[in-house]
């Protein structure tokens, strides 16, 4: 699998360069350089990438292209075609700073869409023909109201500091590739994949050149759609052909971070404006998607209490109790809801001299405590997260003060795995945050994790790269508890 993966990165990244050539003849280099210098000899390849991205207002399929305009796209609806222009939500400056991003909303009757490449005059990732996956819980007549299997995959980038060691953004060294091809056909090609946050990773890029990233002429500046390319698009691109996405933000995309090109792209309303000036969007509101009957509800924690200098430290919890009374009060509704929040509410992350639990983030318990209701309210399922770079489960049981849902944590899909200096058994029975811990389940390998419906419960599993069940990870998931764990 390694092997192939190496392979296949290599390939890619020839692919693409090969592709700009035969596409036409590449435009003339740029001396005006901006921040980032000019270009080398050899602009960098020129490509468009086609996803389908869940939204509160509903599926939505955005592509990203070096050209200024906006394509058109085939919707199939009953067997008849029609054609639609997609809008444009901004244009590019310089490629591969940034791309132009279009983008369209599809309606539930429609059962296919594709690019109409006709006119595109560069090669589409990542079908040739622009084929784009869709939501099959919304079409007539479909046999389920939920997706049936949902992936997970959170940490994802590749680790390059400003200086000292860092990953080999090859694999085997960097996963990521047979991390989401696995992802992408086992044990079942996913209906939705969810990503919990942390795109980007390279500091300074410059440090392993690629043909979009760092590379001679392109400088130091990670936040660019190229970097955004190479660490997320490119390898991901299995997975992104199997299944709409619903993105979560992570601290790496806050707005001392990444937060250009996470606004810019992947948010559910993107702006180019939104980490501009002297007020940055580092606490954008929560958020209700809707897939089927399954609520997910997505939270921006990427200024939560762990994060540095980057963040406006002040009002963060007040602006978070605030967030979960809007949770509680207007976002849960009937049925499943699962809490999509990038930094846990709880995770175990290391011991203390005692052999007690040291967990991640007393900020976001503290302003649970202080909302309204003191505690989540019943009806979420689970909360799903990512920051930590291990695999965890993690529940207190029904024994709780306050109601606690299990939190699931899934960062070990990419980018450098953190140490575990603990025992799990050691850990249950004792107080994380002053609730004792009934259950704790970490792996400290690279993979992900697939949540499966079992209507109406879930199933959840965590896999390793190869796509292998990881032993003791197979549990379903009860009220308060993870059952029958194997």
């Amino acid at each position: 699998m390694e092997r192939r993966s190496i392979a296949r990165f290599a390939v890619a990244v020839s692919v693409v360069l090969v592709a700009a050539l035969v596409s036409g003849p590449a435009p003339a280099a740029r001396p005006d350089a901006g921040q980032d210098g000019g270009y080398g000899p050899q602009d960098p390849p020129r490509m468009g990438w086609a996803w389908t991205q869940l939204t509160p207002g509903g599926t939505q399929v955005r592509y990203a292209t070096p050209e200024d305009s906006c394509p058109s796209l085939v919707l199939t609806v009953g067997g008849q075609s029609s054609t639609r222009q997609m809008a444009l939500e901004s244009r590019v400056g310089r490629y591969p700073t940034t791309a132009t991003l279009c983008a369209l909303r599809v309606d539930r009757a429609v059962t296919a869409a594709r690019i109409d490449t006709s006119g595109v005059g560069v090669p589409v990732h990542p079908d040739p023909f622009g084929v784009v996956p869709l939501p099959d819980w919304t079409q007539p007549g479909a046999a389920k109201r939920r997706p049936g299997n949902i992936a997970v995959i959170g940490d994802t980038g590749c680790r390059i500091p400003a200086a000292g060691p860092m990953q080999d953004c090859t694999p085997p060294g960097w996963p990521l590739i047979t991390v989401t091809d696995s992802a992408a056909v086992r044990p079942v090609p996913p209906d939705l994949a969810v990503h919990v946050g942390d795109y980007l990773y390279r500091t300074r890029p410059s440090r392993q050149p690629t043909p979009l990233c760092g590379a001679a002429g392109l400088g130091n500046n990670a936040h660019t759609w190229g970097c955004l390319v190479t660490d997320f698009f490119l390898p991901a691109e299995n997975l992104l052909g199997q299944a709409p996405f619903v993105f979560v933000r992570g601290n790496h995309e806050n707005c001392g971070r990444s937060g250009e090109v996470w606004f810019r792209y992947l948010a559910t309303t993107p702006s180019t404006t939104a980490c501009a000036g002297s007020s940055p969007e580092d606490f954008t509101p929560p958020e209700r998607i809707d897939a089927g009957t399954l609520g997910l509800i997505v939270m921006d924690t990427s200024c939560a209490s762990d994060e540095g200098s980057t963040c406006d430290h002040g009002p963060r919890l007040a602006r978070y109790t605030a967030q979960f009374n809007e949770i509680n009060n207007n976002l849960v509704r009937g049925g499943d809801n699962l809490l999509l929040s990038h930094t846990p509410l709880w995770a175990v992350h290391g011991r203390t001299a005692n052999n007690n639990p040291e967990w991640i983030d007393e900020l976001l318990d503290d302003a649970v405590r202080a909302s309204a209701a003191h505690q989540l309210d019943p009806r979420v399922t689970t909360v799903l997260s990512g920051h930590v770079h291990l695999y965890q489960a993690l529940a207190f049981g029904t024994a709780t003060s306050a109601r606690r849902p299990p939190q699931l944590t899934v960062g070990a899909s990419g980018t450098t795995l953190d140490p575990q200096d603990w025992v799990d058994g050691d850990m249950v029975g004792k107080d994380v945050d002053g609730e004792p811990l009934g259950q704790l389940i970490t792996r400290r390998e690279f993979g992900y994790a697939v949540l499966r419906d079992l209507s109406p419960g879930w199933n959840v599993r965590f896999f390793d790269q190869t796509g292998a069940v990881v032993a003791g990870t197979d549990c379903d998931l009860g009220p308060a508890q993870f059952v029958g764990c194997s």
